[in-house]
């Protein structure tokens, strides 16, 4: 399986924005490592829902790190880690175009379990934990959002729900096996999401999983192929904070109200 084509094809914008958040180190380090990986952290520090936040494939991003900032900022507030899981950086932007050696990199780069990227958000989980928060949710875009399906697949996670915004190499194979409902807000290039929403509906999660194509949006709008001083996709950007945040508030309710 490989990311769609337009994640191979196109490359990142220049985009400028002034974070809101800051760089501070996870309170520990992976296996292997000299010192802990920084997350970038965002949103209001009372809150108690927490979420983990993953990247494309061009890592940070002025784009990524604004759709970052206003998720955390919208529905009453979350406060968001998101790791730096490339330890050197995001994908060279001489790979956009050849597919073998963007894959060949991604192997490299983004495995969940080799490049630890489960180990990073298990921390980021804890340090979230220690910070107050209660509640759970982890979505990516790109690459991200199949680590996101991948993190709420195993045994024993912490998370009520998963999203995936413009997502890569989704399919009911890759999603079968998530412990949690989905959110999965695809733009006009990735393929078909309705067999793996319905799919996900036999499972009976007590909130159903959730879609939306903008159709009008390319792969990568909310992140690093984003250019947000263009109206449209500014304001379906803001659509899919919207919708991110309403759904991650949704299922913290109703598991707050079994307890």
């Amino acid at each position: 399986m490989s990311f769609v084509e337009a994640c191979c094809n196109t490359p990142p914008t220049k985009a400028q924005w002034h974070s809101k958040g800051q760089n501070i180190p996870l309170s520990r380090k992976v296996d292997g490592e000299e010192r802990p990986r920084l997350a970038y952290s965002t949103g209001p520090k009372d809150s108690k829902r927490g979420l983990i936040a993953i990247y494309d494939i061009f890592g940070g991003h002025p784009t990524t790190y604004q759709f970052f900032d206003r998720v955390a900022e919208s529905h009453g507030g979350f406060q968001l880690l998101a790791p730096d899981f490339f330890k050197n950086g995001g994908l060279p932007e001489e790979y956009i175009g050849d597919t073998p050696k963007l894959m060949e990199w991604a192997r490299a780069n983004g495995d969940f379990k080799k490049n630890h990227v489960d180990e990073m958000i298990r921390i980021a989980v804890e340090d979230l934990r220690k910070a107050g928060c209660t509640s759970f949710s982890v979505f990516g875009q790109c690459w991200g959002g199949l680590m996101a399906v991948l993190a709420s697949s195993e045994e024993g996670n912490p998370f009520l729900a998963a999203g995936g915004v413009h997502p890569s190499m989704y399919s009911i194979e890759t999603t079968k096996n998530t412990k949690a409902p989905m959110i999965i807000l695809a733009s006009k290039d990735e393929e078909d999401m309705i067999p793996i929403i319905e799919n996900l509906k036999q499972k009976n999660f007590p909130i159903e999983s959730f879609h939306k194509r903008f159709d009008n949006m390319h792969h990568g709008w909310t992140g690093g192929r984003g250019d947000w001083t263009q109206s449209d996709q500014y304001e379906a950007g803001l659509e899919a904070v919207d919708l991110l945040g309403a759904y991650f508030v949704k299922v913290s309710e109703v598991s707050e109200s079994k307890l």
